[in-house]
């Protein structure tokens, strides 16, 4: 039967995962935020355990969603078979992504290419989009607000920095231009790109 432990070490909250699967996991930790929400709320969460081994990216990014749902940030995901993360971790995509497609990086990711409507991306780092972006593209997915999303046409169905989420209105009429995304004041906004 799964379990999941919560531990207070460091400041964090620690959810340590036992065997079990996607689905009872969510089962156990929707049962304990809605039983003693104060103790979550605002909390940093941090996971460990041996289930992480057992979920896919999906499975863990919805666990993340959930907690992000009520009130937590997270930190980064620990899996003891991952050495710590490094510049290797990012990832370069030389094609487009159609829609319905999903990609994650645990860095950085770079796509030589368009991010077609519905397609997904998710980064612990930053996105740089060499093409179209008009899909759904999250950086900074572990809680990481310093992120930002830049795309040569930035025209996302929705854009992700940390906890923070924006819909980007539609407009056909904006000239495409490099444009990039970043928090500020606990907002998204997306500026001209100007290089540094």
């Amino acid at each position: 039967m799964a379990k999941v432990d919560i531990k207070g070490i460091n400041d964090n909250l620690v959810f340590v995962f036992s065997q079990g699967n996607a689905e009872e996991y969510m089962a156990i930790l929707t049962k304990k935020f809605e039983t003693t929400p104060q103790i979550f709320n605002g909390s940093p969460v941090l996971f460990q355990g041996e289930g992480l081994n057992a979920l896919t990216q999906q499975d863990i990014s919805a666990l993340q969603r959930l907690c992000l749902d009520h009130g937590m940030f997270m930190h980064n995901v620990h899996n003891p078979a991952r050495p710590a993360k490094a510049a290797s971790d990012d990832l370069f995509i030389y094609r487009n992504l159609r829609s319905g497609q999903r990609l994650h990086s645990e860095g950085s990711m770079i796509i030589w290419g368009n991010v077609h409507e519905s397609a997904e991306i998710t980064a612990a780092r930053d996105i740089i989009v060499l093409g179209r972006l008009e899909g759904i593209a999250h950086a900074g997915c572990y809680g990481d607000v310093t992120r930002s999303i830049f795309a040569l046409n930035l025209a996302p169905k929705q854009i992700r920095i940390g906890d923070k989420i924006s819909i980007v209105p539609a407009n056909d009429s904006k000239q495409a231009q490099p444009e990039v995304a970043y928090v500020e004041d606990n907002n998204i906004f997306i500026r001209d790109y100007r290089p540094r």
